[in-house]
């Protein structure tokens, strides 16, 4: 299997507020979103790296902080991006 696809893996959108994470994979169909996976890659957000959950909305739509930065990431992305918390 996939060297990232851990099995204790899970969606971003899942953690609780306040929960530290590291991004385990970033799935391939985010890439074919037009400005996503430019958006991520300079948010930090990218496999190895690790944040903090800081806020989230009832319809999924999720704030992290990565090395100090506040990132808001959208309910598609976040219920799509798996991390290790």
């Amino acid at each position: 299997g996939s060297t990232y696809a851990a099995p204790d893996s899970m969606p971003l959108a899942s953690l609780a507020i306040g929960q530290e994470f590291t991004v385990s994979r970033i799935p391939e169909e985010l890439e074919f979103t037009p400005g996503l996976l430019t958006f991520l890659e300079d948010s930090s957000i990218r496999p190895g790296r690790s944040g903090v959950l800081t806020a989230a909305t009832a319809d999924g739509a999720v704030t992290v902080e990565i090395d100090g930065h506040p990132v808001d990431v959208d309910a598609f992305a976040s219920a799509r991006i798996l991390v290790m918390a």
